[in-house]
């Protein structure tokens, strides 16, 4: 059998690679930012001092030219010389293989690898490459190249002092290019890496949880089964109680309570509302509601205008960005509510093979396993918070979402949707606004976050939901019951689900 032999490039890129992949399927999770903790200060000051030194290696070497120079050892014909070449290192070293090494290694730089730091974006998700290299020019090299040449070393020190201080200031350890770039910097989870030709072992499938408080159906605009399919899924599962939350949208409760009946399964109408909470995107569930009221045509009707609105937006800045010319009218056509979406506009560029072979896209799938893996990296990258054709939507704030439900008659229980990049504080300022409950319990939820969450919702005694946020197979990795609801937490969520309607 031949052996493939490896050099230590293809290793160091596949270890990499490997670990982002990891970190990007659920390894963020268990990352954690910096704080004003002494072991966080020591660690990244000792990866700064690494870097630095890396960077500050052509000046080294060209300090003991200048002394064999003195010594006679080298003729002083060769200073100037020497010096620009020493300037053209310092370039390559400080502005570009910085910067290129940190984006190559998703986030790494030299110093970052041996403290197990990684810089991020704010939601401790990857950042994008030409933000990083920006922030390694900018902050590091740019400065020692400009502020060395023209202040010499008392200037290079006053930028390192500024920056340091704005360190010490910012709760996460920020540096200004950090602050402008929206990147912050994690202590790395501990991740086991190993290569190997052995069949991974097959998923183990979560236990089916007879409550499910979170499905959509396809009065959503990313679900595809209809009401009664669901309610035969469910059956099929010996479900006991469920919920249709769709996204802004109550209709599909009419026809939900008729098929309860017929297939012996207890039904919460329920509704999920996108709002915003001090310029934080989040989605509050909405349970026991009466979805007759005309508030929810209301808040439907202003959903697809906004949608409609952002996806004029979204395609303006992808065609600008890209200098691809977007097929408006026959994604449209394939769109049930007549909007485009960052998934219609990234199943587009993936489907065309023309497009496919152009570098920003290509280097994509050249970086993944799977396209499936190149998509969500390709539509996070580019329409995510940050991304060049990030679109802003002007969603309700969340005290006027929590009221329609009150006023509906029915209980507001905060969404597990990005739920572990919300802070306990934040979480604790929402619940001051109404919030009868969390949906604790979910696929999409760390172990780590569920924790916190149960102690803020026991010290607040609230309400405990949970679900899977099960769309068919528009999201195949969510499936039916499969709510990470251990038994002991099922004994709260049945607490939600004997709940008398409100008045």
């Amino acid at each position: 059998m031949d052996v493939k032999k490896y050099n230590i490039k293809d290793l160091t890129l596949a270890y990499f690679n490997k670990k982002s992949q990891i970190y990007r399927s659920g390894g963020y999770k268990q990352a954690r930012v910096l704080t004003r903790d002494k072991e966080d200060y020591i660690n990244h000051f000792f990866a700064f001092l690494i870097d630095i030194n890396i960077c500050l290696l052509p000046v080294y070497i060209w300090v003991i030219e200048f002394l064999l120079i003195l010594c006679g050892l080298i003729s002083p014909h060769f200073f100037d010389l020497l010096f620009y070449i020493m300037y053209g290192c310092l370039f390559v070293v400080a502005v570009l293989l910085l910067g290129l090494f940190t984006a190559r290694s998703k986030g790494q730089s030299f110093g970052y690898v041996l403290t197990d730091l990684k810089l991020v974006r704010r939601d401790k998700r990857e950042a994008m490459a030409l933000n990083l290299i920006m922030r390694q020019a900018l902050g590091i090299g740019i400065p020692l190249m400009i502020l060395g040449y023209f202040f010499g070393t008392p200037g290079i020190l006053a930028w390192w002092l500024l920056n340091g201080i704005i360190v010490l200031i910012t709760p996460n350890q920020q540096s200004l290019f950090d602050l402008v770039f929206g990147l912050v910097t994690v202590n790395e989870p501990e991740i086991n890496i190993t290569f190997d030709n052995k069949k991974s072992e097959p998923k183990v499938q979560h236990d089916i949880c007879p409550i499910d408080l979170h499905i959509r159906s396809n009065y959503s605009d990313d679900g595809y089964y209809d009401v009664e399919e669901i309610f035969k899924q469910a059956k099929q599962l010996k479900m006991e109680v469920i919920s249709i939350t769709d996204h802004n949208c109550a209709r599909a409760n009419a026809a939900a309570t008729r098929f309860a009946e017929l297939y012996g399964i207890q039904y919460i109408p329920g509704v999920e509302l996108d709002a915003q909470y001090n310029g934080t995107r989040v989605r509050v569930l909405g349970y026991y509601i009466d979805w007759t009221k005309d508030i929810f045509e209301i808040l439907e009707s202003d959903s697809l205008r906004r949608e409609k609105e952002c996806s004029i937006q979204r395609v303006k800045k992808f065609e600008e960005f890209s200098g691809i010319s977007i097929d408006v009218d026959s994604i449209i056509s394939n769109s049930r509510f007549q909007t485009i979406t960052a998934t219609d506009i990234t199943k587009m560029v993936f489907n065309n093979e023309r497009v496919r072979s152009m570098s920003f896209v290509k280097r994509y799938i050249d970086q993944a396993s799977t396209q499936s893996e190149a998509m969500a990296r390709f539509k996070r990258d580019l329409f995510g918070k940050g991304g060049p054709c990030y679109v802003k939507g002007n969603y309700p704030e969340l005290d006027s979402a929590i009221e329609a439900i009150h006023q509906a008659g029915g209980i507001a229980i905060l969404s597990s949707w990005q739920l572990d990049n919300i802070s306990d504080e934040m979480i604790e300022r929402m619940i001051s606004l109404g919030i009868d409950g969390v949906e604790v319990f979910s696929p999409n939820v760390h172990d780590e976050t569920i924790a916190a969450v149960l102690k803020i919702v026991q010290k607040y005694k609230l309400l405990v939901s949970c679900g899977s946020d099960y769309h068919g197979p528009t999201k195949p990795n969510r499936r039916l019951g499969e709510t990470n609801c251990p038994e002991k937490g099922l004994a709260l969520v049945k607490i939600l689900t004997k709940a008398a309607k409100k008045d």
